[in-house]
């Protein structure tokens, strides 16, 4: 049994390292204990929860010291005090303050505030089992984010890429080390996004001599990734502790199976006598979307590749199950704090989703006082992690990260949601609707009660997902229920598995197994071979599924890095790069805009007013004129390459009247200008 431990725990340890290599080289290989020490200050207050030694203690500590990091990293910014001495300092202060106040507080002998049923080495090797799928999904996508292939264009997959291209923008803006950062977009606005997660790459990035963002983010991400997996098994295991390996299956499976999608799309093919290979001009976990017009649901192994903020705000979020099956009603205070904490740290990082979490916190433990029937003093008690997410929400206001979000929400039956939504909902969640169903019997399995927050989660995420829109993103609020969805649902399709195997002994669980991994398996493969084909240079609706930069645009995106002020405003043409290549210049150039059309914001009406006013610059034969709604805009660089020459033969009016405009670069496809 140890030797089998021991085992996986090498095999774990060295395919991360094969995936930190690939993807990062001696680079990646530097940042990993970076991100380490980011998690060093939670850890007395993990140990403080559940133990140390209990794993739950290092899975809620390391989430936890992510968090205080972070919020060290924005004291810092918040003071204006950036520099490496100064973040060092300010993470050293709440390291100090955890470590020691923790320890003479409690001292080192005192029992954790949630007793957890002690963990064995079944559940070691259960835990590992489900980290092992980590490197094997997010190895291959990561490893060619900018390859570069023979003709030494970088490379990077459409889809996949969109957020993490998105985030490369925000964390350069980020490095720029204001507060609040500045929308890169919209140079003149403050980014209204829950930007927290980025605090640590960022820092990091600005902080190195490389400054590469790029790096700093894939580290975070396969970092993160593993913490994610880490706090979905054990709040799953949390409601059976008992069942170890059947807890690594359910969330096996709702990782890598389960999604119809994919099975449904090579069905469609075939039926049509169509070749399989049109799979990979596919965005095939969208299927519900692309033909009924239903809702987007994205998979597990998407939030790990696109989604890393999101992943880290349900994990903190899954920390407060435990308490709440474990502890309860009632509950110590310190427990409660802390699970305060965790949902309080959760909203920061994604206010949707921390909200969630801390509404099925709120409902577990009314449940949990009903059923005991204990007063209104027990319940009051439990205000205090109310109080600190309410908090959490005054910090995110603070910052201006949800501005404008409130008044966006709608509540209804309406579109996307109401298209077909019994058939989107089958082919997004299908094959794991058997065993979640079978494992919502209140007599089957394990102690019905420990399943409620799972129970709880699903149906909020289920309401969510069909009654609640933002109306400047119709798809948004089904991702973030479908990542609720995900998480919490592994717990009721262990349930399911338990209970048939204590009914109908395990033919009948490994049958089901078998047809849920027939009915899901395929949209992951397909996923995950569409997320790292960088060889893809087809035309997708509306974009390429592969975006390649050529040397020529490389060497002036890299001119521009070295030669302007990391505060310019540098112009590309927003409106003819449409999905394709919308944020060339905040992230591959590191520079804001004073206009653009990023898909990954909410839209308001001054991104299309103020784009219009920038192709007015590009396509006015008037210098003067252009000139003037330049300054008007305060563009410092207008940018022109082959797409704005090809849409604008104006464009030569830079060349030609250097009292306006002044050529500062110039190879064979791109040119700079400096605007006078």
């Amino acid at each position: 049994m140890i030797a089998r431990a021991r085992a996986l725990g090498v095999v774990l340890i060295l395919s991360s390292a094969w995936v930190v290599w690939s993807a990062g080289g001696v680079g990646g290989a530097a940042y990993v204990p970076l991100f380490a020490l980011a998690t060093v200050p939670g850890l007395p207050l993990g140990f403080a929860l559940f133990g140390r030694r209990h794993a739950a203690g290092w899975i809620a500590g390391a989430l936890l010291g992510y968090t205080l990091t972070s919020a060290a990293c924005w004291a810092v910014l918040f003071l204006g005090l950036a520099s490496t001495p100064a973040f060092v300092l300010g993470w050293g202060v709440v390291g100090a303050a955890t470590w020691l106040g923790v320890t003479r507080r409690r001292g080192h002998d005192r029992p954790p505030l949630v007793e957890l049923p002690a963990w064995r080495r079944a559940d070691t090797e259960a835990i590992l089992l489900v980290l092992l799928l980590v490197p094997a999904l997010v190895g291959p996508p990561f490893s060619n984010i900018g390859a570069k292939d023979p003709a030494g264009n970088r490379l990077y997959r459409a889809y996949f890429t969109a957020d993490f291209v998105w985030h490369t923008a925000l964390v350069a803006e980020m490095t720029k080390q204001t507060l609040p950062p500045r929308n890169p977009y919209l140079a003149s606005e403050p980014v209204h996004y829950y930007w927290t997660y980025f605090l640590v790459p960022a820092t990091i990035a600005s902080q190195s001599p490389s400054h590469d963002v790029e790096l700093a983010l894939k580290m975070n991400a396969v970092c993160t990734a593993l913490l994610f997996m880490s706090a979905i098994y054990l709040a799953a295991w949390a409601a059976l502790p008992a069942h170890p390996f059947a807890v690594a299956l359910a969330v096996g499976l709702t990782t890598v199976a389960a999604s119809a999608e994919g099975l449904a799309a090579t069905v469609e093919l075939l039926r049509r006598g169509q070749s399989l290979a049109l799979l990979r001009e596919l965005n095939i976990d969208a299927i519900s979307s692309w033909a009924f017009k239903g809702l987007r649901i994205d998979n597990l192994p998407r939030t790990m590749w696109n989604t890393p903020q999101h992943a880290m705000a349900c994990a903190l979020g899954l920390v407060a199950i435990p308490v709440a099956i474990w502890g309860g009603i009632r509950a110590r205070m310190g427990a409660i704090a802390l699970a305060g904490l965790a949902l309080a740290a959760s909203v920061t990082f994604n206010p949707l989703l921390g909200a969630a979490f801390s509404a099925i916190y709120g409902v577990t433990i009314l449940v949990d006082a009903l059923r005991q029937g204990t007063g209104r003093r027990a319940i009051g008690r439990h205000a205090v992690a109310a109080l600190l997410t309410l908090a959490a929400v005054g910090w995110c206001s603070l910052n201006q990260m949800t501005e404008g979000a409130g008044g966006a929400l709608r509540l209804g039956f309406v579109e996307p949601a109401r298209n077909a939504p019994l058939l989107t909902f089958l082919l997004s969640f299908g094959p794991l609707l058997v065993p979640a169903l079978i494992g919502l019997w209140p007599n089957a399995g394990a102690g019905w009660p420990r399943a409620w927050p799972a129970a709880i989660g699903v149906g909020f995420s289920i309401l969510l997902m069909f009654f609640v829109t933002l109306s400047v993103d119709i798809f948004w609020v089904g991702f973030r229920a479908g990542n609720l969805f995900f998480v919490l649902v592994p717990a009721l399709v262990a349930r399911g598995f338990v209970s048939l195997s204590a009914r109908w002994r395990r033919p009948v669980a490994a049958a089901l197994a078998i047809a849920t991994i027939v009915g899901g398996l395929p949209t992951t493969i397909i996923d995950a071979y569409n997320a790292q084909d960088v060889g893809n240079r087809l035309m997708g609706p509306g974009f390429r599924w592969t975006v390649a930069l050529t040397p020529a645009e490389q060497e002036g995106l890299a001119w521009i890095r070295a030669n302007t002020p990391r505060e310019a405003i540098v112009q590309a043409e927003p409106t003819i790069r449409g999905r394709d290549t919308w944020s060339f210049i905040p992230s591959f150039a590191e520079r804001r805009m004073a206009a653009g059309l990023p898909i990954s914001l909410m839209h308001v009406p001054e991104y299309d007013e103020k784009s219009e006013q920038v192709r007015q610059i590009y396509a006015s034969t008037d210098a003067d004129a252009a000139w003037r709604a330049a300054k008007q805009l305060r563009v410092d660089y207008l940018y022109v390459d082959a797409t704005e020459r090809a849409a604008y033969p104006a464009v030569s009016k830079f060349d030609v009247n250097p009292r306006y405009f002044t050529p500062v670069f110039r190879n064979s496809e791109v040119s700079v200008y400096q605007v006078k």
